[in-house]
């Protein structure tokens, strides 16, 4: 229901009408209302007429301003806020219609509003010069042979004075026909 307050009142921010737009739910064992569902909305959207001529926006001013409310939902400040107002929308444990869009409402007008007058950004562009740089890269230098031999080696480590192996001889096994002989 949040996000159905949501949209409801960005369209209603760019001029369009709210009726356009509606998020219903039924599940697969419910056909029968998903049929009455898309019917009733196909039949409001035929009264409505063409997106913008019911409105009196000429086409290319509704897709302007329909990138614009994209932008808006899409900003990190406006999701921001629909964030920690759901959370306290769940907090309070009301869910009916009437007090979640009144939230919504009240909680977002103003970030939906400054996100649609805000203007876009730019994407900075790097200066001519640097440009041309890029476009033409330096040659490699080669390194000296003795110069590179000594940056591949490693640094040597210092290794700790090895002790002297000590073996622990087991005395020889005698053998069997040295001890019969006796």
């Amino acid at each position: 229901m949040g996000m159905n307050a949501l949209v409801s009142n960005v369209l209603k921010e760019i001029g369009v009408n709210p009726e356009r737009f509606s998020l219903k739910w039924a599940s697969a064992a419910e056909a029968p209302r998903f049929v009455k569902l898309i019917t009733e909305f196909t039949a409001k959207i035929k009264e409505l007429g063409p997106l913008g001529q019911a409105e009196g926006i000429d086409p290319d001013e509704m897709k302007a301003r329909l990138d614009k409310a994209l932008v808006a939902v899409s900003s990190r400040k406006v999701r921001l806020v629909f964030g920690t107002t759901t959370k306290s929308i769940r907090k309070e444990g009301i869910f009916t219609p009437e007090y979640i869009n009144g939230v919504i409402e009240e909680k977002l007008t103003k970030a939906i509003t400054g996100a649609l007058t805000a203007e876009p950004k730019q994407e900075a562009q790097p200066a001519p010069e640097k440009k041309a740089a890029k476009k033409a890269p330096a040659p490699a230098k080669k390194a000296a042979p003795e110069k590179a031999a000594t940056k591949a080696k490693p640094a040597a480590k210092k290794a700790a004075p090895k002790k002297p192996a000590v073996s622990k001889a087991k005395p020889a096994a005698k053998k069997k026909g040295a001890a019969k002989k006796k």
